[in-house]
Order: structure tokens, then C-alpha cells, then sequence
């Protein structure tokens, strides 16, 4: 769970590294005032970002392996078999 929660923090801060970078890359005169900073729009891009990868990771891997029955761990011939989703038949 916290590996989601990194990954998505890091797609949240991909514009403003970006930025950052495009900010560094740029010879700026430091003499001469600085112009506003688009930070609306990074917020947003990067909200979009993570948005778009909870979508992703919905239509890829959410709920996969969960149609079907659930069957729990349990003891066979002095062996474990661990819990497990059977698929139901086709319908």
C-alpha cells in the first residue's frame, strides 16, 4: 500500500521536477525580476496524472482474480493448501 501511495506522490511531482529542470536549463538573468510561475497548471497536470494511473491500475489490475469463490486455507492430507479464488463456471 505505501508503494501506491509513493508512486502516485511521485507522478503528482513529475510536472514540477520538470519544471524545475526547464527552470535550471534556461540561463536566467538573476538581475531581472522573475515572471509568475505556472503552478495552477502543475497542480492540475499532476492531479491528472494520478488520476489517470488510478484509472489504469482499475482497468489492468483492480478486482482482477476476484470473480469467482473464495476458497480459504485450509488442511489437506497434513498439508496447508493456502486460501485461494476459484473460478466459477462459465456463465
Amino acid at each position: 500500500m505505501i508503494r501506491l501511495l509513493v508512486e502516485r506522490l511521485l507522478l503528482f511531482l513529475v510536472p514540477f521536477a520538470l519544471y524545475a529542470v526547464y527552470l535550471h536549463l534556461r540561463e536566467n538573468d538573476v538581475s531581472k525580476p522573475t515572471e509568475k510561475h505556472p503552478w495552477t497548471v502543475l497542480f492540475i497536470s499532476g492531479l491528472v496524472l494520478v488520476s489517470a494511473s488510478f484509472v489504469y491500475w482499475g482497468i489492468t489490475e483492480g478486482g482482477a482474480g476476484t470473480q469467482g469463490v473464495y476458497v480459504p486455507p485450509h488442511v489437506e492430507n497434513g498439508r496447508v493448501v493456502p486460501g485461494h479464488v476459484e473460478k466459477s463456471p462459465g456463465k
